[in-house]
């Protein structure tokens, strides 16, 4: 008796822009629980909610703009204003939750676009008491180092959701279910025996 065959094919829609947010949202939790550790968790959840929005932006792009691809090459942030702008959204950049992006797109483009730098600090007199070994193992950061904050990882997600959200509601897209990771569809036909 021969092994029965089955015809299997499979679908699936990605939606790219929740795995990230998905990803930030996992690695910040993992940084809070050891906190004094999490240089490189905040650091990596703050570009995976860059990555998100930029991937949502694309998402809602190709819905609404039949040229996406000519628009695609846009940055993330003339992504955000076009589509802002074609959806009539009231966008303010100097309140939450739009600041957040403008200060997350810098820090983004600062990281992917990286280079050595060096850095000095301005010469200081200081007491010395029991705080000096402390201040003198203190390491200099550039801005971006800085970013790398709970408090601006835990906005920067929040913000971003926000942001998504707003979109979202006014694109009135058919269908489209908001941080869905996605769906997938599997068919199978038992084939005859041999």
């Amino acid at each position: 008796m021969g092994k029965h065959k089955a015809k299997v094919s499979k679908e699936r829609q990605v939606n790219t822009y929740s795995e990230m947010l998905s990803a930030s949202y996992v690695i910040l939790e993992k940084a809070k629980e050891a906190p004094a550790e999490s240089r490189y968790q905040l650091m990596a959840s703050l570009i995976f909610s860059a990555f998100a929005l930029e991937a949502f932006l694309n998402h809602i792009g190709q819905n609404i703009f039949k040229c996406w691809e000519d628009l695609e090459k846009l940055s993330p942030s003339g992504k955000l204003n076009l589509i802002a702008e074609k959806l009539e959204i009231e966008k303010d950049d100097g309140k939450r939750p739009f600041q957040t992006v403008i200060e997350l797109f810098r820090f983004r483009n600062e990281v992917a676009h990286g280079k050595t730098v060096y850095l000095k600090s301005e010469e200081q007199i200081i007491v010395v008491d029991d705080k000096l070994e402390q201040h003198m193992q203190e390491s200099l950061q550039t801005p971006w180092q800085q970013y790398c904050n709970l408090k601006n990882a835990e906005r920067a997600r929040e913000d971003v959701e926000e942001i998504c959200r707003i979109i979202h509601k006014t694109s009135g897209i058919p269908g489209d279910v908001l941080f869905c990771l996605g769906v997938q569809v599997d068919s199978g036909t038992l084939l005859p025996s041999d």
